[in-house]
């Protein structure tokens, strides 16, 4: 490809991150990729620091928030910008890249490469009848066109509509972003690649396995009467009655929200209801209390369920609560009245919270069956985390004490730290919430999992079991989910879990179905439930039924994946052919130890580890002044932890350092001490068979117009008489065989001397033939290539065009039947109408057509540079 640009959007818990990374060392490896951008949500930021290091060798800065760009900044001279750094490699928030002045600023001078996870952020949102455009999605189109290469992972890479899925595929490749046309399903197999769990098998005594077991979820049910039924039908009635007096107002999108919260957090736990009605009584008695609501954008972000921390979810909730206050003095009494009965009755029930103590009877009963279970418990609130700690505390032996939390905020250390504590025999549960499960790899530690409530956002209870439901896990997973039969919104939450369970097992793939719920703004809809409304769920079952049916007419063909057994056999044909990129180097131990010495490179009691102290001309950005304990072996560095010792790679800055000093010395000669010309000969023994010659070596450089495609060395082998001597796979055979032991003697050499000049001309007239002759072979790979992209271009350009035509004549029919003249809801109208969307297309199709003739031109190369010369003199 002219640019190296892909959607992997594989299944949870396969593995994108490592897919990535594999990507990332082959464009080093080729050196398309020395600046490097990884965006990521700031949850995620420690795991990728950590997984580049530790899996590949590879560092990275880190640049979090405005702190994190101040701290790097003061580790570099004034006025350079860590953004603008030649070999920048940097992990950052996608929440802050997104802010207008640090998206100008990071994205001034182009990446080679940028990643993205949790990708689906950037997508359009909405239906097609209106959608819309977060900052997340303007984020999105910038990483696209400031990019060279750009790698996006979501494991859901739709809402279910098909303009969100073709989005995304329009940042990967443009011209592939039509869903209609003959060949649509192949354009998008060339910019995306998907698989999913149930069709990754594994060769087992020559036949197929699963190599993912069967999960098992299960419901458990927390029933209650009397009081707290009623707490409920109160809660029901308040929602209800605040969410119809706000409804054609100014502020009924706050006050759903508002009222969202309020349900959410009253299915969670006690504790969690008791602190959000404080936050509304408050703020609706005294003025003092009430807050600015959030903005737009943010308002966005809370529409698409855009993580958040936790200390930013908490903050957004609050503010909403506090902000969503009608001006009516009349309407805020009647609230505060209801609002305090709510809290009255709240007060008075007596016993446990009945969530909690069905929790604690589940772990009994899982520990009572298998003392030594660990199990994780989910849950979307600190507030209910405090009550879920209480609850085990007061139940006593084996429970008391016997947990660790990790919620949102922690550092990498602190993480890293809880995460050896659940390992202690001792420890038997995790309780962990939303913003701390992002990046945690738990299938080694148990099989077990609890939602405490369901969240309102399916797609959250995936990501969750993604934790355990992974790579690596040797155990069937078992997933329970607490929920209230009696509540309207868990009914039909669990009835919505179910059936995409049932699903699943119809090969409809679960990431599938969480991104039709998402695009089916089942928040809203679940927030507006009124109390004893059967319809209305039944309604929203029905809903997702029928939106699950378009969505595997309209946009699932796309999203299949091929054949898992081929493309096993095919990446075992192509592995037979690879260069592994990361060995056992045994080559690059004895390189590092010739290069660095024994003073440098010493033993450091345990095979294939090493002390080493970095000499002072090898020192630079990246590379540390001494390596306690250092490795070449991947098979070593695998089994400790990446603090405990260096891994290094060919790519690694200590031996890219070694080898730019290597290249430096190579091609840049220099006079000797005494200031005569600088002269690379060499003499060397050969059998007795062989003719008298010389092998000369050369350096030729294939370029573009994007600078050097391919560099070479040329070895170019000449007997006496000027004649060519084998072949180019000969002569570099030879030019890497040690040769014959033993002295050559001087007078050996006097042959050579009269004939040097004219041995040279004639080796470089044959370098310059081979070299020419390389160049034609990459034109014409290239030609080739532009020819396929060029036929993709047109296509895809008549058939979106012909999808545009259609969606306006869809949209002129909108009119005359409602008299409405706006097409598209959002922020920027202009840019969904169908003349501008016209105008991009055919904008994307000019453009393409000058990045493929830029990719096809192959400059003729510039005649080769001798480096050096060996004279081979036959034995005898």
């Amino acid at each position: 490809k002219p640019r190296p640009r892909l959607l992997i959007a594989d299944d949870v818990g396969l593995g994108k991150t490592i897919e990535a990374g594999l990507c990332l060392l082959e464009l080093m490896h080729r050196r398309r990729a020395d600046r490097v951008l990884v965006v990521v949500p700031p949850g995620l930021i420690p795991q990728w620091e950590e997984e580049l290091k530790e899996r590949f060798g590879l560092g990275f800065t880190v640049i979090e928030n405005a702190t994190g760009l101040a701290r790097v900044q003061t580790a570099l001279p004034a006025g350079l910008s860590p953004w603008e750094l030649p070999r920048a490699r940097i992990v950052t928030s996608m929440d802050y890249l997104k802010k207008d002045e640090v998206r100008r600023r990071a994205l001034a001078k182009p990446w080679d490469l940028v990643i993205v996870d949790e990708a689906h952020a950037l997508a359009e949102s909405g239906s097609p009848r209106s959608p819309y455009r977060t900052r997340r999605t303007r984020l999105g189109e910038d990483l696209r066109d400031r990019s060279r290469g750009l790698l996006l992972l979501t494991a859901t890479p739709h809402n279910g509509y098909p303009h969100s899925f073709r989005s995304l595929i329009e940042l990967v490749e443009p011209t592939a972003a039509t869903l209609t046309g003959a060949n649509a399903r192949e354009r998008i197999e060339r910019a995306m690649v998907r698989r999913m769990k149930r069709q990754i098998v594994r060769g087992v005594n020559g036949e197929w396995k699963p190599a993912f077991l069967p999960r098992t979820v299960e419901p458990i049910p927390v029933r209650v009467d009397g009081d707290t039924a009623r707490l409920f039908e109160l809660i029901g009635a308040y929602c209800s009655r605040a969410l119809k007096e706000a409804r054609g107002g100014e502020d009924e999108e706050l006050v759903s929200f508002a009222m969202q919260i309020v349900k959410k957090r009253a299915a969670s736990s006690r504790l969690a209801l008791e602190r959000t009605l404080a936050h509304r009584l408050e703020a609706l008695k005294k003025e003092s209390e009430r807050e600015e609501p959030p903005d737009r954008a943010e308002m966005r972000d809370l529409q698409a369920d855009v993580p958040m921390s936790d200390a930013q979810a908490e903050r957004v909730a609050r503010r909403i609560l506090r902000s969503a206050i009608p001006k009516d003095e009349r309407r805020r009494k009647a609230e505060v009245k209801r609002v305090t009965e709510i809290q009255r009755l709240l007060g008075s029930l007596p016993g446990p919270d009945p969530k909690v103590a069905a929790l604690v009877a589940h772990l009994r009963g899982v520990l009572t069956e298998d003392p030594a279970a660990k199990v994780i418990v989910f849950t979307e609130y600190l507030d209910t985390l405090e009550a879920i700690r209480v609850g085990l505390d007061a139940a006593g032996p084996p429970l008391a004490g016997a947990y660790v939390e990790l919620r949102g905020g922690l550092t990498m250390r602190q993480r890293q730290t809880v995460q050896r504590r659940f390992d202690d025999p001792d420890v038997r549960v995790l309780l962990a919430t939303d913003a701390a499960s992002e990046g945690l790899n738990l299938q080694r530690h148990c099989h077990r999992m609890v939602h405490f409530e369901l969240p309102w956002n399916p797609n959250r209870l995936e990501q969750r079991n993604g934790r355990i439901d992974r790579y690596g896990q040797t155990r069937p997973p078992q997933i329970r989910y607490l929920y209230y039969p009696s509540s309207p919104e868990d009914d039909v939450l669990a009835r919505l879990v179910e059936k995409i369970e049932e699903m699943a097992g119809a090969r409809v793939s679960t990431p599938d179905v969480l991104g039709v719920l998402s695009g089916l703004e089942l928040e809203a809809k679940l927030g507006g439930i009124e109390p004893g409304d059967e319809q209305a769920k039944e309604r929203l079952v029905r809903d997702f039924e029928d939106r699950t049916g378009e969505f595997v007419g309209d946009v699932q063909p796309f999203l299949v994946a091929a054949d898992p057994r081929e493309e096993i056999l095919q990446g075992e044909r192509m592995l037979l052919r690879a260069e592994p990129l990361l060995p056992d180097d045994l080559e690059l131990e004895q390189l590092l130890a010739g290069v660095l010495g024994p003073g440098a490179f010493s033993p450091d009691g345990r095979e294939g580890v090493y002390r080493i102290e970095v000499p002072r001309e090898f020192r630079g950005p990246g590379v540390a002044e001494r390596y306690p304990r250092a490795t070449t072996r991947r098979s070593i560095a695998a089994a400790e932890p990446a603090d405990a010792l260096e891994y290094l790679t060919p790519l690694h800055p200590l031996v890219r350092a070694i080898a730019s000093d290597a290249r430096r010395r190579f091609l840049q000669v220099y006079p000797d001490d005494r200031g005569l010309p600088p002269k690379r000969l060499a003499a060397r023994r050969v059998p007795g068979d062989h003719p008298p010659a010389v092998l000369f070596t050369f350096h030729g450089a294939v370029s573009g117009p994007e600078g050097v495609i391919e560099e070479v060395v040329l070895p170019v082998r000449v007997d006496l008489e000027g004649r060519t001597v084998g072949d180019a796979q000969a002569d570099a055979e030879l030019l890497r065989d040690g040769g014959r032991p033993g002295e050559v003697p001087r007078d050996a050499l006097e042959p050579f001397r009269p004939r040097f000049t004219e041995l040279l001309r004639a080796a470089t007239d044959e370098a310059s033939r081979r070299l020419t002759a390389r160049a034609a072979e990459i034109r014409a790979r290239r030609a080739a290539q532009a020819e396929e992209l060029r036929r993709d271009a047109g296509a895809y350009t008549k058939d979106r065009l012909r999808e545009l035509e259609e969606e306006e004549a869809r949209a002129r029919g909108q009119i005359e039947e409602t008299g409405r003249v706006r097409l598209w809801a959002g922020d920027d109208p202009k840019r969904y109408s169908v003349t501008a969307r016209r105008e991009a297309v055919e904008l994307h199709y000019q453009a393409r057509m000058e990045e493929i003739e830029a990719y096809e031109t192959v400059d003729d190369p510039a005649p080769p540079r001798p480096v050096g010369a060996m004279f081979l003199v036959p034995e005898g």
